[in-house]
């Protein structure tokens, strides 16, 4: 067994344990989820509120299909906007940096 089929083998584990649930295009999936921390971003009229946090997912798990930046996916029936997608061959996971759709 490789070092990439190692470190995704003790991934898919610590998932199974700690992952939470996330909703992708009706699929559920199983992520390490940050925290959701607030900051200001200066917006029209002033100062806004946003929030982001970021996302792993197996990329097994995904096949195929991966995830596009402007999708939506759902986390405690909140529903996130994909604002950035890192997507490294030689990665076991694909890292999406998500925000709360307005």
């Amino acid at each position: 067994m490789s070092l990439h089929d190692e470190k995704a083998a003790a991934l898919a584990e610590v998932l199974a344990a700690t992952g939470e649930v996330i909703v992708w295009k009706e699929r559920t999936l199983y992520a390490l989820v940050s925290d959701n921390p607030l900051s200001q971003d200066l917006g029209l009229g002033g100062f806004d509120a946003k929030g982001d946090c970021t996302m792993k997912v197996l990329r097994s798990e995904l096949g195929a299909d991966r995830p596009k930046l402007g999708e939506t996916l759902e986390f405690q029936g909140v529903t996130y906007r994909i604002t950035r997608v890192t997507d490294h061959p030689q990665f076991p996971m694909i890292v999406l940096v998500v925000e709360p759709e307005d």
